[in-house]
This record gives structure tokens, sequence and C-alpha cells, in this order.
């Protein structure tokens, strides 16, 4: 293939309305000659298709302005002199205004700014094929210059994209997961119509592993939402608690959970894992209230072969299986000062040595710890290192006791039921009024967890389809005896057996009975005030 290359000084400034004039021309000249004609700017790189509008509609130059004309083909010198003839005889006879020139200029700059800051490869190619548009976007997303593509085939350049189709017969292509390079993207074709005529077509193309990302972003939080919703409850203090911990799920903070014994504890730490963009990493749960001082070293960073009597193997610490994910350290206030001294420097450093060694081990661990001790006392004692506390407590999440949520357990009793219906193989439907009384009023000093091993032992023991009152242990039915009568909310008048949503109204209009305001119904429940007052909406037991 023959090529020519020629400098030509511009008798007319060159905007969209001359680069018409310009297409047209050069569209006979080609097909006359056999030849591809492109017009490149002397400060320009790129070389521009002058048979195709689209790649024109960019092309601006001013009066005198040198640019190169490039010729390739079969009958480069012909075709080189009629353009030139065409160049300076026809088109200096084209009269321009200076507002005309301005006005599309700004015009041509817009548009080449416009396809640039699309995001999106954008490719534009003419009837044949021939690449007119390649924006950025589509210069990083491929690793294929510009300048290397404008005017080429697009099967020369990027031979995995098939446009025949579309440009024969007009038919998109839709969503089409393609290979260019080492890069994998999502593709659309479609084609450009004049009329019914099909000039072009626009090929549109996304970097895959960015619509991964957001796909996995919007699984990510759809995962933060279920993790969250296996706890149960809906009190103020609860829904304060777990706010925080869903938004210490979205980063790698440390966390530190408080609450009694039975709060569920373990079950934020875990909806904070499986939140968070770990959540496929190990979850390794250590409990170091039940492991004797003497060895909890040895099970946090590992010993080597030989460091203690008993070590016959290397061993693998809890803090390198949960390299990469979360390591939930309960009962963080047992552990002994000279374990805390060795735990500071690993939230610190991110690095420790095996029991034993001398080899320094580089950890990625999120750390979530929990407690239900007085840290602060424990600080003051020389129990606990202030340092460590405060490396531990960037985010606080505290847990309220059941006590404190008496509003959640009909809730927790219609799921834990529900639950242990399965475990069990039985068929427990409902609670009696006396019972649920008597639920609700004990303190319930284990938390959740005594609950639930309550209606454990309820469902276990009972030979019937619900729970009664003397199917409660007598400490429970004890404790409840002395409760008065102005006391005890009355859940049924008419049934000895409600659905849970009926205990919940007449929980809601008892207190709110007694106690005449949101706040005081809502302190004794458990629940905010503006829980309180949707709650009586809902029932209708306030005006709206």
């Amino acid at each position: 293939m023959e090529g020519r290359r020629e400098i030509l000084r511009t008798p007319v400034s060159i905007h969209s309305q001359i680069a018409a004039h310009i297409v047209q021309k050069v569209s006979h000249i080609s097909r006359q000659n056999n030849v591809s004609i492109f017009l490149r700017k002397i400060n320009d790189s790129r070389l521009i298709p002058a048979n195709s509008m689209l790649s024109m509609v960019t092309f601006f130059a001013s009066r005198g302005e040198e640019i190169e004309v490039v010729v390739e083909g079969s009958n480069v010198d012909n075709a080189i002199k009629e353009f030139k003839g065409f160049f300076y005889n026809e088109l200096g006879k084209e009269k321009e205004e200076k507002t005309t020139y301005e006005l599309l200029k700004n015009t041509s700059i817009a548009y080449e700014k416009i396809f640039n800051s699309i995001g999106s490869g954008l490719i534009v190619t003419d009837e044949n094929g021939a690449i007119m548009i390649f924006n950025k976007a589509a210069e990083s997303i491929t690793g294929i210059n510009m300048d290397q593509a404008i005017g080429k085939k697009i099967q020369e350049v990027m031979p995995d994209i098939k446009i025949a189709d579309v440009l024969k017969a007009g038919k998109e292509e839709m969503n089409k997961k393609l290979k260019i390079g080492t890069n994998v993207v999502l593709t659309n074709i479609t084609p450009i119509y004049t009329g019914t005529k099909i000039e072009g077509a626009v090929i549109v193309f996304y970097d895959f592993p960015q619509i991964e990302y957001l796909e996995n972003e919007l699984k990510r939080d759809r995962k933060l939402d279920k993790a969250f919703d296996i706890i149960i409850g809906n009190s103020g203090k609860l829904k304060d608690a777990l706010t925080i911990a869903s938004k210490a799920a979205e980063t790698d903070s440390t966390v530190l959970i408080r609450g009694e014994s039975g709060t569920g504890k373990e079950l934020v730490a875990n909806a904070i894992h499986y939140a968070s963009k770990r959540k496929d990493k190990p979850f390794i749960r250590v409990n170091c209230a039940a492991i004797p001082v003497t060895l909890l070293e040895s099970e946090l960073f590992g010993h080597e072969r030989g460091a203690f009597t008993g070590a016959v193997t290397q061993k693998i610490g809890k803090f390198e299986l949960a390299d990469g994910g979360t390591i939930f350290l309960d009962e963080i206030g047992d552990i002994p000062p000279e374990i805390q001294v060795k735990l500071l420097r690993v939230i610190q450093e991110k690095e420790f040595e095996r029991v034993g060694g001398i080899k320094t081990i580089k950890v990625d661990v999120r750390i979530i710890a929990a407690t239900n001790k007085d840290l602060e006392k424990a600080i003051r004692d020389g129990a606990f290192r202030e340092d460590l506390y405060y490396r531990l407590n960037v985010i606080p999440v505290i847990l309220p006791p059941l006590r404190e949520r008496r509003g959640d357990i009909p809730l927790l009793v219609e799921h834990f039921i529900e639950k242990l219906n399965k475990k069990l193989n039985k068929n427990v439907k409902k609670v009696t009024k006396k019972a649920m009384q008597a639920l609700i009023y004990y303190d319930w000093p284990g938390n959740i967890r005594e609950l639930e091993n309550i209606i454990e032992r309820c469902i276990t023991l009972s030979d019937t389809d619900y729970i009664d009152y003397e199917d409660l242990p007598q400490y429970i039915r004890n404790e409840t005896t002395n409760v008065s009568d102005d006391d005890i909310i009355y859940l049924g008048e008419n049934s000895e057996l409600l659905t849970m949503e009926e205990y919940e109204y007449k929980i809601i209009k008892a207190a709110l009975q007694r106690y005449k305001s949101f706040n005081k119904a809502g302190k004794i429940l458990g629940l905010t005030h503006k829980t309180i007052a949707a709650k009586a909406r809902k029932f209708g037991l306030v005006d709206r």
C-alpha cells in the first residue's frame, strides 16, 4: 500500500460546516482512487479520517494554520492532486464570519471533551467498520493508543469485537462479555442511522472489574443488612448499638463490644465480620477466659518446636489463622498483663513472634474484642493496660441487658419457639398470657442466652402445643408472684392464647394507660419514645 503526506495551509477556518464539505469531497475521491485520506493538525498526533462527519466533528483549524494530509492506498498521487485542488479552490470560495467560527469551534471542543469525559470506553466506526472516534477511557481500558486505532478497521485493532451483523442488519449486541488484551469488558454495540441507512456503529464498553466491584458493593450492602437481620429486637438501645456496629463493619477499625453475659456479643461480632469486606476470609473466635493463662500466649501467637516442655511440634497461632480476616477476642478483660503487651504490639505494628521463635510474622487482621467486665476499674486496679484499652476501644458497641429491653421479649420468644421447634421436632405455637407476663417481668440475669435455654426447656417438657405458666422454672414463677395486679400487663381477655402481635399491642396499650407518656412507657419497656409513639400509631392507640 502506497502512502503520501503533504503539509497544507488552510485557506479558511475549518469547522463543522466546512468539515461537511470536506467529508463529501473526500468520500468521492476515496471511492474513485481507492484510497483513505486523513487529516492531522501539526501539534496533534491523531490522524482523523476525513471521510466521516463522526470524526471530523472534533476537528477544527483556524485560517492559515498548517495541517498534514495523509493519503494511503492505490492511486495516492491523483488523490492528493484532486484533494489539493478542492482544498485551495473550492474551500477558498467559502466566506466565514468570526462569530460563526468561534461558535462552531467551541462546539467542536465541547464534543471532544464530552467524549473524553465519559468513564466508559467509547468507539465510533463508519459504515465500513473504520474507527472514527476512540476516547480516553477506551485507551485506558484496552491499553491501545488512540493514534494506533483511529482510521483502522475495528477488526484490526480489536479482533474480538464483531460488528458485521450490526453494520449489515442493524442488529444490536448488548451486554456481551469480551476479553480485550488482559482485560475483560462488557460490551454494547448499536448501529448509527441516518434515516433508514446505517452510517456506522457505536461501541460502548465497561471495564469488567469495575462492574464486578459495583456488583460486589451492592451484594455487600445487602449482606450487611442480612447479617444484622438475625439480631432480634426493636428497642432503642439495641438499635443504637446495631447502628454503630453496622457502620463499624464498613471499616477495619478495632471494635470493643461490651455487655453482660448472654447479651449477644459474639452474634454482633459475627455480624460485623460477615457484613465487612473480610467476609470471605476467616473469622476466628478465642475465649480468653476459657484458656489457661500458661497456654494463652501459645494459643494466640503459636509456638516453635521445643519452645517449652511438651512443644514437640510447631503450632500456628490464632492470629496467623485469622490473617486477612477477623479475630474475635471474647472476654478480653481476662488476659494477663504479660500477654497484653504482646497484643498491643500486634494492634500497633501488625506483627509478632511465636513463642520460642525469632522470626517476625506480619499479619493483616481485624480485631473485635468483647468483655462483660468493668475495664475502667481494671485499669485503676492495675489489672488492664490503659494504652491497650484505648487501642481496643476505637469503636465501642454497648449491648443493653434484656431487662432494659423488655418490649423485645415477645419477639425473642416467638423467634426461639420457631427455631427450637425445628431442632426438637415439636409444634409449640403459643404462650399463655400468664406465662408471657412472667417472662416479661423476670429480670434475666443471664439475658438472651438464659431466655433461650428456658424456652428450650419448656418446649422439651411440654406435652401440648403451647407454653403455660406451670412449664416455667420455679425460680421464675417465684419472682413474679410478688407482682401486683396493677403491675401486670394483661395480654388477653377472651383467650389464654394470643399471637405475638397481639401481645405487643396489649403491652404497648397497658404501658401507655399506666404511665401516660411515651417517655415513661419507653423506659419501662426498653424502647425509645419514638418507637413507642410509632407503635401506638400503628395499633391505633393515639391519633395519627
